[in-house]
Order: C-alpha cells, then sequence, then structure tokens
C-alpha cells in the first residue's frame, strides 16, 4: 500500500469518530499506518534540495577514513561540499566485508565550547547562551565523538562521577553540591546534544556495498552505539544485539512519523487550522507547520476543543485579541476549493492571509512536540526553563536523593505518566533530542520562504537554554577545518595509523577473555584514569589472527541469530548459506585458543542441529562440534556405531540417513 493510500485509508477510518486524546485514538493511528523503511541502493543520495554522498581516504593499506558530506543544488554553496561525519573502518587490507570494523566517528561539526562558557554552566539557574565557542581549532584537535570499539570506556566513566557525586559532593555544602549537579547537567545535554545530531546525519547517509560507502549494517550499528551512548549501560550492549536495535529504529521511527502526522492533521481539521508538512533540509515528513487564515475566522461549533488546543499545547486563536490586530509576520497563500494548500496559484484557487501558530516535531514518541509557538516567544522556553528549576531545586539546593528520598521520585514518576497519557511532552531528554535534529536541520535548508525561516531562526533561539551551545552555522564553517586536520592525521606519519594499531591490539587482547579478565581491564582502565589499557604485544601476525578472529564472531553472530529466531533455520534462511557459515567456522576454529569462544560455538552449533529438520545440516553441526572437541580436548558423547549425537542431547543418538541419488 502506498504512503498516499495509507493516509487517505486512516481519514476514512477516522472521519466518522471525533478527536480526542484518550490512548485509544493513538492505538487507532499507530495500527492503520504501516510504513516501511526504503534503503539507498546507491553511493549517492539525492534528498530534497541537498545531496549526502560518502569520500574515503585510503590509511597505509588497511583502513579507510569514510567521510560523509553534504552538497547543496545551490550554486552559490561550495561545489565540493560540507564534511559531516567521518568514521574509522579498520578493513586490514583486504575486500572482505565480514572483516571489517568500525573503530572511531567524528562529528566534525562539533566545536568545544570556551573557558566562559564552562564557567557560567556550572552556575544554578543561568539559562542563557553565551558566546559561540572557540574561535580557532586547534591543528591537533582530532578527539572522536565516540570511539565504537570501546563503547564500555565512557560508561565507566559516567558511573565513577556519579559515584563521586554521590559519595563525595552532595554530602558537601548547598553550593557545591548545586555547582557541580549544574555543570554536570549541562554537560551531559550538550554531548547528547552532538550526538543526536551526528545520528541524524548518518539517517540520511546512503548506503552501499562497495568500499567506498559504509553498507546498511554498519550505518545501523553505528546510529545504535551513539543512541546507546545516551544510555547509562548502554556501552555494555553486544554487537550483534547493537545491529538488531539500529534496524529496528528504522521502522519506529517511521511508525512514531506515520502516527503523529496522521494526528496533527487531524487536530487541525476538526479545529479548523490549515496543516502543511514541511520538507525541511534533508527531510520530509518530520516536521509540520499549523496556519491560521486571518480573514476567515470561524471556530468550529458543536463540540468541545478544549482537549485539542492542550494536545496542540497552544491557546486558542479564535478567542486570542492579539490575532485581532496582528503584528507580526503574515503570509499569502493559495489555497484549492477544500481549503487545502497549494504550492502555486492556479484555476480553482484563491489567495488567503496566513498566520503560523506553531511548529511541530512529528520524532516524538507520544505526541506532536511543540518547537516554536509563534504568538508567544517564551512559551516553549517558559516549559524547559520551569522543569530545570524543579530538578536543580531538589537535586542542587534541597538535595533529595533518589536512595533515602526514592518516595519523591515515585510520586515524580507517577505524575509524568498521568501527564504522558493526557498529551504532554514530559521526556525532557527527547525533547532536547527533537530540538537538536531541528537546529541541524533549519542551518541546513535552502527550500522554506526566506521570511519564514528566518521567523524561525530568531525564535528556535529562545530554547538555548545550555551556557555550553555553540552557534550552528559557525559549526558548520569549522567543519572543514577539522576535516582538513583529520585528513593530514591520516597520512603516513599521522596520529590515525598509530590509533588503529593499539585498537587492534587491544581486540587481539580481549578476544575471547573471560568476563572476569574484561571486568578487571576496564576497572584499571578507569582507575588509572584511561592511561593503562590493555594490549598485546606488536608481532608481524597480528593481522592474519585478526582476520580469523573476526570471521569467528562474525559466523558466529550470524548463526546465534538463527539459533535466537527459535524456529527451523532452513526455513526462515537460505540452507546453502547457513551450512557454508557452518564450514567456514570449522575451518577457522584450529586457530582460535580460547575455551570461552570454543564453548560458545560448539553451543551454538548444538542449538542450531536440535531446531533443524534437515538431515544434511544436523550433520554439517555434529561434525564442526566433533572437530572443535577433537581439536580441544573436551569430552566426545557417546554414540553407536551408525549414528552421530549430539552434546545438546547427550546419550541419545540422533541416526542420519544419507540421501539418496536420483534414478
Amino acid at each position: 500500500m502506498t504512503w498516499t493510500r495509507q493516509r487517505r485509508l486512516i481519514s476514512i477510518l477516522m472521519a466518522a469518530q471525533p478527536l480526542t486524546i484518550f490512548p485509544g485514538l493513538l492505538l487507532a493511528v499507530s495500527v492503520a499506518l504501516q510504513a516501511s523503511g526504503q534503503p539507498q541502493s546507491s553511493v549517492t543520495s539525492e534528498i530534497s534540495q541537498s545531496t549526502y554522498f560518502w569520500r574515503s581516504q585510503d590509511l597505509g593499506g588497511t583502513a579507510q577514513l569514510v567521510t560523509l558530506f553534504c552538497r547543496f543544488k545551490d550554486p552559490a554553496e561550495a561545489p565540493e561540499g560540507t564534511p559531516l561525519v567521518a568514521v574509522l573502518r579498520d578493513t586490514l587490507g583486504d575486500t572482505n566485508p565480514t572483516n571489517d570494523r568500525l573503530t572511531e566517528v567524528w562529528l566534525l561539526t562539533y566545536e568545544k565550547p570556551d573557558i566562559t562558557q564552562r564557567v557560567l554552566s556550572a552556575v544554578p539557574f543561568f539559562y542563557w547562551h553565551v558566546g559561540d565557542g572557540l574561535k580557532s581549532t586547534s591543528q591537533h584537535d582530532t578527539s572522536p565523538l565516540l570511539n565504537l570499539a570501546e563503547p564500555e570506556h565512557p560508561v565507566m566513566a559516567d558511573i565513577s562521577r556519579d559515584l563521586l557525586q554521590w559519595t563525595m559532593l552532595d554530602p558537601s555544602t548547598t553550593p557545591i553540591r548545586a555547582t557541580s549537579r549544574a555543570y554536570r547537567t549541562n554537560e551531559v545535554d550538550h554531548e547528547r546534544l552532538h550526538l543526536e545530531e551526528a545520528i541524524s546525519y548518518l539517517r540520511q547517509a546512503p548506503v552501499s556495498n562497495d568500499e567506498s560507502a559504509l553498507t546498511r549494517t554498519q550505518v545501523d550499528t553505528m546510529i545504535a552505539r551513539l543512541e546507546l551512548r545516551k544510555k547509562l549501560l548502554g556501552g555494555f550492549v553486544n554487537e550483534r544485539e547493537a545491529a538488531r536495535l539500529g534496524a529496528g529504529a528504522r521502522d519506529q521511527q517511521e511508525r512514531i512519523r506515520s502516527r503523529n502526522w496522521e494526528l496533527l492533521r487531524q487536530c487541525a481539521e476538526k479545529t479548523g487550522l490549515i496543516f502543511e508538512s514541511l520538507q525541511l533540509g534533508s527531510t520530509s515528513g518530520e516536521y509540520a507547520i499549523l496556519w491560521f487564515p486571518l480573514k476567515e475566522p470561524s471556530e468550529p461549533a458543536g463540540t468541545s476543543l478544549g482537549a485539542i488546543w492542550k494536545l496542540l499545547n497552544i491557546k486558542n486563536p479564535y478567542q486570542d485579541e492579539r490575532l485581532q490586530n496582528w503584528r507580526g509576520p503574515i503570509f499569502t497563500r493559495s489555497v484549492d476549493d477544500d481549503g487545502r494548500l497549494q504550492e502555486a496559484s492556479g484555476s480553482g484557487s484563491k489567495s488567503i492571509q496566513l498566520v503560523p501558530l506553531g511548529m511541530y516535531s512529528l520524532n516524538y514518541p507520544k505526541v506532536p512536540l511543540l518547537l516554536i509557538d509563534f504568538r508567544d516567544k517564551l512559551h516553549v522556553r517558559w516549559h524547559e526553563m520551569t522543569q530545570r528549576s524543579i530538578n536543580e531545586i531538589t537535586a542542587g539546593v534541597i538535595g533529595i536523593s533518589h536512595f533515602t528520598n526514592w518516595y519523591y521520585y515515585v510520586g515524580a514518576d507517577l505524575y509524568d505518566f498521568w501527564a504522558s497519557r493526557h498529551g504532554v511532552a514530559v521526556d525532557q531528554s527527547t525533547r532536547l533530542d527533537c530540538y537538536s535534529e531541528f537546529r541541524v536541520e533549519l542551518t541546513l535548508d535552502r527550500h522554506l520562504d526566506p521570511s519564514l525561516r528566518r521567523e524561525m531562526q530568531e525564535r528556535i533561539k529562545s530554547l538555548e537554554i545550555n551556557p555550553l551551545e555553540g552557534n550552528p552555522r559557525q559549526e558548520l564553517a569549522t567543519a572543514r577545518v577539522r576535516f582538513a586536520n583529520l585528513e593530514q592525521e591520516a597520512g603516513p606519519n599521522g596520529l590515525l595509523l598509530k590509533r588503529i594499531n593499539k585498537d587492534r591490539r587491544e581486540e587481539l587482547a580481549s578476544f575471547g577473555a573471560s568476563k572476569k579478565a574484561l571486568a578487571r581491564d576496564e576497572m584499571l582502565h578507569t582507575l588509572s584514569l584511561g592511561t593503562y589499557t590493555h594490549r598485546t604485544k606488536e608481532d608481524a601476525e597480528e593481522l592474519a589472527r585478526l582476520d580469523s578472529y573476526r570471521r569467528v564472531q562474525y559466523q558466529l553472530n550470524f548463526l546465534d541469530s538463527l539459533v535466537k529466531d527459535g524456529t527451523q533455520p532452513e526455513v526462515s534462511f537460505d540452507s546453502v548459506r547457513i551450512r557454508a557459515s557452518i564450514e567456514e567456522l570449522k575451518a577457522l576454529m584450529p586457530q582460535v585458543q580460547s575455551a570461552q569462544v570454543r564453548a560458545r560455538a560448539t553451543l551454538t552449533l548444538d542449538g542450531l542441529r536440535d531446531l533443524s529438520q534437515d538431515v544434511v545440516l544436523q550433520a554439517d553441526c555434529s561434525q564442526a562440534v566433533a572437530a572443535i572437541r577433537a581439536n580441544t580436548g573436551l569430552p566426545q558423547p557417546e554414540s553407536t556405531p551408525g549414528t552421530t549425537t549430539g552434546v545438546g542431547a547427550p546419550g541419545v543418538a540422533l541416526e542420519l540417513i544419507a540421501p539418496q541419488p536420483l534414478q
């Protein structure tokens, strides 16, 4: 079903029912809309008025620096494009994608705050944006946004900061507790702002299976890692689970946008407002605006609209005296006989004067999120400042603790749950994500009416309540400088080759290690403030060993996913592909000395054999298990002549009948 037919179906289903804000309406819209993602198949992605493309640079023949660029169709823009995100991909010098690994990711538009911003960010109840960050970028400023190969390191650092706050700073005097918490809150929000900015760029990135771009799995995994960085223990999620979360996030985000799109359109129809979906920056269908017709103000009668105005988070425009003598921006647009906006005047259209009421993000999970209230510049800002002030008063000034005053936070969570069920956007972190996406797309936009875009840029500044925040336009200019520095470090004598060699030795040291050993190494790394990292010694065979280890890991992840599904593997996937994976794993396992990896491989093959009904596939699994056990000295299960037994069912013989040749 096409997107247009889906919208038409929802309109028919919902036209007979009055609009309410009860959860049943949201559920009905969510079930009715079944949107699916549309992966790109080429290296270059054409999106509205901009073009996203990848550009790769070789590093010593064994790695690549892959950079995402955005080139506008405006001839006044730089023809080479603007670099946005750079990724370091370790290929080990071959064309086999199964042993590739993404290590570090850079947000090239990131700009470090200056000393004044950092000092003011520690002042409680200071909610103003000052300065635009450092005016110059250091030549050696190549710190990545996140090291994808070591996602657990920032998690341990965050836990250490929280323990320091709870045990030493919170019990101190009020000024110390309040300033430390204010600085930490602003720092976390500043990092989250740029994490979401990188995610918004990557969602528009094209995918390809050649060497010049990233694959769909690599992009999904990178997005998932950036999303998991926002969570307390997200860095401990394994690679296979991160790839699965990244693939599912695309469909979930599309469902959220589809539901919010239809909900906002229905609200506009019930209230007599005009709904318009906007193409903002490189996005389509993620933002919408509500217009108020000036010359034809007639409030719909016969139903109460109070619930709808609460859901839209704006005041009733029909009872607003400011619109009677409106001195703000007025736009003249053309509408057809049904009251729908048209891009240009045509037959049967008429011109009307419109006043913008609200700009909404359709990416918020619950309801359309109001970003700009064109009648009240301080409306959204006041809501953000109030919630921040409550948190600073309770935790910073009064010193309410999650441990001793747990009942307060239970009550606060219950209130947030009740408010969210009544159409209130209470999740401050998700609101920050929506704001981060909007500020990026508004800066990249070249499609909107210039006067409307300037009005939005002026009003969105009211949401800049973090002193650490920078200027989006200056950040785009800084991106070219940071990319030039990164290219220089990618040279033969640069730092990137040294970094990737250290990452490889760390990967070799951690492969197959026990959970106890990994926890010990991580603790030593944290206690030494990052100066100690467990690595192997340099040797000439490390690339060959890494190639074997990564291919083993890749095949184990694939087979584990089949076992986790719980269905017959030959039904859900091609049996030829499964058998090839088993054979490759069987050939690679003699090079693996880790008992943990061998035990995992044996358990996976046993589970795969128990699920399968294909005798040939069962035989391959049993032979691979027998080969692994023969090389490790593990006890073989008893078997009877002419039969093969599996470890998953000790002492039970499974007769394998050889297939007869066709006559």
